[in-house]
Formats: C-alpha cells, structure tokens, sequence
C-alpha cells in the first residue's frame, strides 16, 4: 500500500493580514492569531450599588411607597395650600387621617435614608475610599433622622412661644410635607448616584438644588406666618441662623469626621 506524502500549504497574507505591532508579530510567528487572544481582564469597578444591603433598603423603602401610593396621593392633593398657604380656616374637604400619617412617616424615613446616602457618597468620592461601610452609612442616617426629630421639636417650641396653636400647626404641617416632596424627588438622583458612580458627583448637586428648593418654599410660608412688623425679621434672622443653617453645618462636619 502506498502512502501519500505530507504536503504544507503555505498561506501567503496580505498587506492587510500583515501584523501591525511587535505583539503581533510575536503572536503571529508563535502560530497564535491575536485577535483570537482577547483582551487582558482588568479589575471591575466596584460601585455602591455592589452593596446588597444598601440596595435592599432602598427598594424596602420603593415598595413602601408604592403600597402607601393611595394615602400618598391624598396627602398631596392639597400640596400648594399645605407648602405655602397660611389660611387659618380649615376647608371642609382637608381631611387628614391616620393612614396619610402613616404615609408621611414612611416618606420622612426615606427622605432621612437618602440625605445619609448622598453625605456618604460625597464624602466616599472626595476621600476616595471604595466600598460601602454599613456601620458609618448607618450611623450617618441616625444623625439625618435626629436632625428631622429636632427640627421638629424646635419648630414645636418656637410655634409656641412666637405664635397661636393655628399658626404652629400650619408651620409644623409645611415641615412635613416638605419633607415628603424632598423625599419623593431625592430619591432618584440617589438611585443614579449608586448605580452609575461617574455621575455622582452631578446627582450631588441635583439633589442639594431640588431640596434646597423645596426648604425655600417652606422658609417663606413661616415668614409669612411670623412677620407682623419690623422687629420680627431679627427674629426671623436668628430663625434661620439657629434652625436652618448651623444643623445642617454640624450635620456636614459630623459626617466629615465619621468618613475620614
């Protein structure tokens, strides 16, 4: 039986099969075609939305909302009137029940997370650190959730003194539904800055313009509840210098200190 002898093809390459580094060359003259390679794995970014009990929260808090969504659209039928009215006469038609409170304290709870998780990635992206400590994130929502507590016991306290029971109530009413406006347009630019990380830094400041926005509102409709002559704007100013301003600045120097 005769055996055919072995024949080598030679495959001549064109000028564009030809290679085009170093690299290539070495692959090629290996019997290694570089594109069949890949590439080189890198290390994957971690973001905070890696962290699964941070996620957890927050979709806990999502569905909360949405099962509350009845209740919520109730308390916010009278918005404009509850944000920056100050009519004294209570209309037939406000009717405000316990399942609306219900729905405003899962807001407020949500607005408390959110301001600590947009503290914490501030601080996370100016400090460079990677991950997500639970302890400090924890921690920082406590101090979000007591400066809502004092507030609201300041507010209690200088209603009484400074004004009538009608005028605190309406004070203390646009504090809190405020608070659920804030909560409601927070929570998306914290959902973005935990999930595409290059864009934190931009929700950052999306989030501190929309709940800025909405405290001015607020801020106005106790001007007009409190202002009757000119001595009550030195009032006002030390208002807004003991209430407003120095939590927020201790709140920010508390965190700093917490993330360093």
């Amino acid at each position: 039986m005769e055996v055919e002898p072995i024949s080598f093809c030679i495959h001549k390459c064109s000028f564009m099969d030809a290679p085009s580094s170093v690299e290539d060359a070495q692959l090629c003259a290996t019997g290694r075609i570089g594109y069949l390679q890949g590439e080189a794995p890198v290390e994957r970014n971690s973001s905070p939305g890696d962290s699964y009990p941070l996620t957890a929260i927050l979709l806990t808090f999502i569905v909360a909302v949405l099962l509350n969504y009845h209740h919520c659209s109730r308390m916010f039928k009278n918005i404009r009137e509850d944000l920056i009215g100050v009519r004294r006469r209570t209309n037939a038609f406000d009717d405000h029940t316990a399942n609306e409170l219900r729905a405003s304290f899962v807001l407020v709870l949500q607005l408390c997370v959110c301001q600590a998780i947009l503290l914490y990635l501030h601080f996370r992206s100016h400090y460079g650190f990677e991950g997500i400590f639970c302890g400090a994130l924890g921690k920082t929502a406590l101090m979000t959730a007591g400066l809502y507590a004092f507030q609201v016991s300041a507010y209690f306290v200088v209603g009484a003194v400074f004004a009538d029971k009608e005028a605190t109530k309406l004070w203390l009413r646009g504090y809190n539904i405020s608070s659920s406006v804030s909560s409601l347009l927070l929570i998306f630019p914290t959902l973005i800055a935990i999930f595409y990380p290059p864009l934190t830094n931009a929700m950052i400041i999306t989030a501190l313009c929309l709940f800025l926005g909405v405290k001015m509102l607020f801020i106005v409709k106790g001007f007009r509840i409190f202002f009757d002559e000119i001595y009550s704007l030195l009032y006002f100013i030390l208002y807004l210098c003991t209430l407003e301003i120095i939590p927020l600045i201790v709140i920010y120097a508390e965190v700093q200190l917490l993330c360093r």
